[in-house]
């Protein structure tokens, strides 16, 4: 279990740090362009925003939201990034999803929420708020109001359960 939900959350750390020069990488260890799009993109001071169908891909990890933005410091880094709008990240093997993701560099972690998902093959769990220390590892998961955490996690492989 822990190792599903670890592999995931690095992977969406992966893609959220991926998007300023001095952190370009999409998928771990990867020289390959990273390829941002959407229907708009403004760059002001130190705020850069895209919108609208947000598509970032490099090699195979792919990061979609309504609305990147980030908040740049001098030296190319950045204060925070914010996906914002049916978050999903996928890299082929595993993949998460929610509608709000935003990456603290000072306090170095990822808050995922609303309807949060993590899948990788057939494990799933499911949370309304998940925090993702990138520096330690640790994960925690938060319920949304009135209802529970939930992971579904197979055993055995198909051939197997027959």
């Amino acid at each position: 279990m822990n190792a599903v939900i670890k592999t995931s959350l690095s992977c969406l750390a992966a893609a959220l740090l991926s998007l300023t020069a001095a952190h370009a990488q999409l998928v771990s260890r990867s020289d390959e362009p990273i390829d941002i799009t959407g229907d708009t993109a403004e760059f002001q001071d130190n705020l850069a925003v895209w919108t609208g169908n947000v598509r970032v891909v490099q090699g195979e990890g792919i990061l979609t939201t309504d609305r990147l933005e980030a908040v740049l410091i001098d030296g190319g880094g950045f204060e925070t990034i914010t996906a914002i709008g049916t978050v999903r990240y996928s890299n082929g093997k595993e993949a998460i999803t929610g509608e709000h993701a935003v990456f603290d560099d000072a306090a170095r972690t990822i808050v995922m929420t609303e309807d949060v998902i993590l899948t990788q093959g057939k494990q799933v769990l499911s949370a309304g708020k998940v925090t993702y220390w990138v520096d330690t590892g640790k994960v925690l998961f938060a319920p949304e109001p009135g209802k529970r955490i939930r992971g579904l996690f197979f055993t055995k492989s198909d051939e197997e359960q027959s």
